[in-house]
């Protein structure tokens, strides 16, 4: 018999379904390993049919994840509690899964030890009579988010008068595992989360007289305004003034657009006039960068929300961003994420306008073509690439080598096998023997020309240096953090 198997009530398809109500109430109260148990076993219940390899017993599931057998009785265990799974053996360990939608937890606690909460809830909420499974659903919400029942009894209360007193008992806990995720577990923190929630009435009345209604609003609605004010900093009169401009769509559409903005790093009035009023020019302009770099998108919301606009409030203009595209083009960049980069790398600079970037590009242009003379001088017959690049910027940046000594050293490289790595050698002892002039240069030549201090006669292009023992070495190296490079 396998090790994980459906229930008769759940058919084997050929895809792994994760029903809503898991994601909802199970995942958020339980540790990722569980999760992953959990999931790993739902998969394995999919797809008995199809997999080939053993999976018929706990130590190959344990083995698959990595983990114990006891830490995969232990999660197995967890979800039996829940009423997710049924341990249907345990020598050898048998697990069957369950209908998640009619899951009931076991209940772990003591029969009466919500007893007062169950009288005084089915007072707030009396237009019908509570089913066991309802309590039951208060009590393991209680115990698993550890909620004051005074706290939980208030939530139901201000549910109720703003869905009537038959409010379904799914709707009240889903607000308070919001605000119990918020941190939100005593009654005096429900208090205060209530007297913000009041707090914005008047200023939600000028929201929805801007949207053209009437109606009170909801509580979803009243905390979407708190999180916008709130957490995402936008002032009312910001909100007003989208609510004003909103055609049609109502609260949803505010909703989207308030997300769309503060997502856009767009918080003030003047800023979000400005996108508005040169959105028709932002978009045409993610569509000549999208051609220059030889990307296609059939909608560009997405681009100019995520990069078109975010490199304009960055102080570029359209020029400099056409020219930063075809740099990227020729240097082999090709996706809108990778110019991305690019522009990051410009703008750290302090490259912004086409000036800055023309004069960049002119001298990374001349740059390369004095590494090419070195490519040359080293008989490579191939383009210049970044780690050419990184070379040459150690070699005359960093150790001061001019041109033609670096050029130099080309020459006493060009019959190595590995003409780059030769040439970094060759520096590098230079640079020890503070050699810095082609003449100097010259003086030891003839050295590395007929390979001396080579290792090998097949010539593996590395100069010979002092040998270190492994002592020496950790000696060096134990405190290599702690040098800025």
């Amino acid at each position: 018999m396998s090790f994980c198997k459906f229930s008769s009530q759940i058919n084997s398809q050929n895809f792994t379904i994760v029903e809503n109500r898991f994601i909802e109430e199970y995942l958020p109260t339980a540790t990722g390993e569980q999760v992953r148990i959990y999931l790993w076993g739902l998969y394995l219940c999919f797809n008995n049919n199809v997999l080939k390899n053993e999976l018929s017993s706990a130590s190959s599931f344990a083995a698959d994840l990595g983990i114990t057998e006891e830490e995969v009785f232990n999660a197995f265990r967890f979800w039996e509690e829940q009423g997710l799974v049924q341990i249907v053996k345990t020598k050898p360990f048998q697990v069957q899964y369950l209908p998640v939608k009619n899951a009931v937890a076991k209940q772990k606690f003591k029969p009466n030890k919500y007893e007062q909460f169950d009288v005084q809830i089915q007072k707030i909420l009396n237009e019908r009579m509570f089913t066991p499974n309802e309590f039951l659903e208060y009590h393991t919400l209680l115990e698993n988010y550890h909620i004051a029942p005074e706290a939980l009894l208030m939530i139901a209360g201000y549910c109720a008068e703003n869905k009537g007193k038959n409010v379904g008992y799914s709707y009240v806990l889903a607000v308070a595992k919001n605000w119990a995720n918020e941190g939100i577990l005593s009654l005096n923190q429900v208090e205060e989360k209530l007297k913000e929630i009041s707090g914005v009435s008047a200023a939600l009345k000028e929201v929805f007289k801007a949207l053209g209604t009437t109606r009170q609003p909801s509580l979803e609605e009243r905390q979407n305004y708190i999180k916008w004010t709130k957490n995402f900093g936008f002032d009312k009169d910001v909100v007003v003034f989208v609510a004003k401009n909103v055609k049609k769509g109502g609260f949803d559409k505010l909703a989207s657009k308030m997300t769309k903005y503060y997502e856009m790093r767009l918080i003030s009035i003047r800023e979000i006039e400005e996108y508005e009023a040169h959105k028709t020019e932002l978009f045409d302009l993610a569509k000549e960068i999208n051609k220059i770099i030889g990307v296609y998108f059939e909608s560009l919301e997405n681009v100019v929300e995520t990069y078109t606009n975010p490199w304009i409030m960055r102080g570029y203009t359209e020029d400099a961003l056409k020219a930063i595209a075809n740099y990227c083009f020729k240097t082999g960049v090709r996706t809108l994420q990778g110019m991305d980069g690019v522009v990051e790398k410009f703008y750290k600079n302090g490259l912004t306008t086409i000036e800055a970037i023309v004069q960049y590009i002119s001298q990374a242009k001349a740059q390369d073509e004095q590494i090419k003379r070195i490519l040359e001088k080293a008989n490579l017959q191939r383009n210049v690439a970044s780690w050419d690049r990184d070379f040459y910027k150690t070699w005359v940046y960093s150790w001061n080598m001019p041109q033609e000594v670096i050029e130099y050293a080309a020459t006493l490289a060009a019959d190595k096998i590995q003409p780059m790595q030769y040439i970094n050698k060759i520096l590098s002892n230079w640079f020890e023997q503070k050699i810095f002039t082609l003449e100097q240069a010259k003086l030891t030549g003839d050295l590395y020309k007929n390979g001396i201090g080579v290792e090998s006669k097949t010539d593996t292009g590395i100069i010979h240096s002092r040998k270190y023992t492994t002592e020496e070495i950790q000696n060096l190296t134990s405190n290599i953090d702690e040098i800025d490079i």
